[in-house]
């Protein structure tokens, strides 16, 4: 990473010198963030300088944007059915406490922003691939790198005390942009493995059609109108799985999903999601109605008939509608008005397409409705757990028998300025030694197929499958 320049290290040191006198008169800790332009180009070259230290990277390679986070100057971590809700009390209390210099004419989502995500459930993971994840987490880096077109921004953050020397935390902060990077000698150990995997289900082919019977037999009985069923595949391999180069293959064959990396410890979580839980800018806010799904084809004419095949299926269309309108049922009382397209548009992805719709609303009170507080309106869609929600979440209490994680949770960033991004986290993997575990559900609905809605599940494990194997 690129070093401060004079002028800018001249500014480090007087604002945290300034902040360091406030928290003494204070007789309280701060928190100071310094944001200035560098030249860097991949983010995702930062984010394989962390090592096992905290980290996250968010990127749509499409779109131009790109975040990478080193580390943790500050947290929130909550758990229970309140989550959300002690998270945006926490958040507010956090950026209160922050002091933000330098680059005044950078544009206001570069940074600085908290990062992290949350679990599908509203408890912490205690045991399987997703030990030692909170419920919900989100941080304030140590260094937080913003991508922006052409234009790319990094961010220093450091708690400051009473007690701290502005002239020690100063050079604390310019040893962060110093620091090596940390994944050659794991790269390299992972190229010098022979390939030799092996991969286990968590529950065989015949389980899972069983859990897609018992579930249209609940539909068929009146106690849901559909239920997400996963299930998950643990891929092993001598050397282990490097997450830079699992991320790099993922967003260069899926470049308009939401590629991601959340790192604790020496477990990594990763994927390329297509789907748009959150995005608020001001008083607007976005998300989408991702449901209904069909393998690509393998000539252009297959293609076609696989996508008109989509669009008219009756099955398809009818579990869209759930998604879609549960999205809107949610957002609608806290909004004037929503844009919803009155068809779902054709999202097509490298081996798999979906019927999608964007929906585009404006909040009628920006500052009572907060980022957080939108999440907890809308986390779980239909998408991902089923409806009704509270019958569906029974359901898969009962009978699903997996460990979620922060599989279908969120993952994304928030802003002080209000503004977040959060997708929902899916196509995913968590990597940790020698093991990756992969993920993937599908949606039951009366019509559903057993054989077809496992079919689907490989389909979209194929997702994370194709990068880890092909290392």
């Amino acid at each position: 990473m690129t070093p401060l320049d004079a002028c800018d290290r001249e500014a480090l040191r007087g604002h945290l010198a300034r902040v360091s006198a406030e928290a003494r008169a204070l007789g309280r800790p701060l928190l100071a963030a310094f944001r200035f332009p560098t030249p860097f180009g991949d983010a995702l070259d930062a984010f394989g300088r962390a090592g096992c230290e905290p980290r996250f990277f968010f990127e749509v390679a499409a779109r131009g944007d790109a975040l990478a986070a080193l580390g943790e100057a500050a947290r929130v971590e909550t758990a229970g059915p309140d989550r959300f809700v002690e998270a945006s009390s926490a958040v507010t209390a956090l950026f209160a406490r922050l002091r933000v210099a330098g680059a005044d004419d950078a544009p206001r989502e570069v940074g600085p922003r908290l990062v992290g995500g949350f679990a599908f459930g509203a408890t912490p993971s205690t045991r399987g691939a997703f030990a030692g994840f909170p419920a919900l987490r989100l941080v304030l880096p140590s260094v937080t790198l913003v991508r922006r077109g052409e234009s790319a921004w990094c961010t220093l953050a450091t708690p400051v005390g009473p007690e701290s020397e502005p002239a020690v935390l100063g050079e604390e902060l310019e040893a962060r942009l110093a620091t090596p990077s940390a994944d050659g000698a794991s790269a390299a150990g992972a190229l010098g493995t022979p390939s030799r995997f092996g991969a286990v289900a968590d529950r065989s082919p015949d389980d899972y059609r069983r859990g897609v019977t018992r579930a249209l037999a609940a539909i068929a009985a009146g106690e849901l109108e559909k239920v997400v069923l996963a299930r998950a595949c643990t891929v092993t391999r001598p050397g282990g799985f490097d997450p830079t180069r699992v991320l790099a293959t993922l967003r260069g064959a899926h470049p308009q999903c939401f590629a991601f990396g959340v790192g604790l410890g020496e477990a990594c979580f990763v994927g390329a999601t297509p789907e748009l839980l959150l995005r608020r800018e001001g008083a607007v806010v976005r998300t989408s109605a991702l449901a209904g799904s069909a393998a690509r084809g393998r000539t252009p004419h297959e293609d076609e008939r696989l996508a008109a095949a989509l669009r008219e299926s009756k099955k398809e269309q009818a579990e869209h509608a759930i998604v879609r309108r549960a999205v809107c049922d949610a957002l609608t009382p806290c909004c004037e008005a929503l844009e919803v397209p009155e068809s779902p548009e054709l999202l097509q992805l490298d081996g798999i397409q979906h019927l999608h719709t964007p929906i585009t609303g404006r909040l009628r009170e920006p500052g009572r409705d907060d980022a957080l507080a939108l999440l907890a309106r809308l986390h779980p869609t239909p998408a991902v757990a089923g409806s009704p929600r509270g019958a569906a979440l029974a359901f898969l209490a009962a009978r699903e028998r997996l460990e979620r994680g922060w599989y279908a949770g969120g993952v994304g960033w928030l802003a002080p300025s209000g503004d977040a991004e959060f997708a929902v986290a899916l196509r995913c993997a968590v990597l940790r030694g020698r093991r990756a575990t992969l993920l993937a559900g599908a949606g039951i609905v009366e019509g559903s197929q057993p054989d077809a809605e496992l079919a689907e599940t490989r389909l979209k494990l194929r997702a994370a499958l194709g990068a880890l194997v092909e290392l």
